[in-house]
């Protein structure tokens, strides 16, 4: 079964609790906190441990009504951990990518009266700290722009009418790279003609290697830098 968002909830409510009393959890406890009927909260989660996220097990009630009964409590398995911390990576991941995103957009906001040169080097000098490929990839293209920018106002218009040729994220990226790398070789002195020549090269490998979603993300970026050129 697909972990829909109403599973995801009670999943995590039952992290939560559980973090916070070091206990395996009572159904009802959980129905009490997101305000749901005891047996909706026990047939999800029930639910949850036939897909492998939940561990039940058994315990002497406690509780003053039912003193002596026996009572089902839920706990996260190795599963659910796992599910936890990858879902806090994406979150970290798109931090991160926001983060870079509006800082090498706000340089294309902010060039005028600055050397696309100093621009070019300063970008180049970061990217071998960087470690996120589609961050790097980012960098890539915001180079080939500022390359493509010192053609003038009429190589960035061609370039944004050459991408509407392309019918795929992927496709239209890659088209991007060998153009703009093509375009500037005639521009730039040989030491950049090989260090940039090596970025597209890892580009095109990340491009072919993005997951469908990091590729929408990059043309977005692509085109929101290519409207702050003019």
């Amino acid at each position: 079964m697909t972990l829909t968002r109403r599973r995801r909830e009670f999943l995590y409510k039952i992290k939560n609790i559980y973090k916070d009393t070091g206990a395996p959890v009572h159904y009802i406890t959980v129905s009490e906190a997101l305000g749901v009927s005891k047996w909706t909260a026990y047939d999800i989660l029930k639910e949850l441990e036939k897909e492998g996220y939940l561990h039940s097990e058994y315990a002497v009630s406690r509780e003053e009504r039912n003193p002596g009964r026996s009572a089902i409590l839920f706990l996260p398995t190795l599963k659910a951990e796992e599910l936890f911390l990858k879902e806090k990576e994406e979150i970290d991941h798109m931090e991160e990518w926001q983060a870079a995103r509006e800082k090498l957009l706000g340089i294309f906001e902010n060039a005028k009266g600055r050397s696309s040169k100093k621009i070019i080097d300063d970008l180049l000098k970061e990217m071998p700290a960087i470690k996120a490929p589609i961050i790097i990839s980012a960098y890539t293209i915001a180079v080939l722009i500022i390359h493509i920018q010192n053609l003038g106002a009429k190589s960035v218009k061609i370039m944004r009418n050459l991408l509407q040729l392309a019918p795929k994220p992927d496709l239209l990226l890659s088209l991007f790279a060998g153009t703009a790398l093509g375009a500037t070789f005639k521009n730039m002195h040989n030491v950049i003609n090989g260090r940039l020549a090596e970025e597209v090269g890892q580009l095109q490998k990340y491009i072919s290697e993005f997951s469908a979603q990091e590729n929408k993300l990059l043309v977005k970026f692509l085109i929101d830098a290519l409207e702050r050129t003019t």
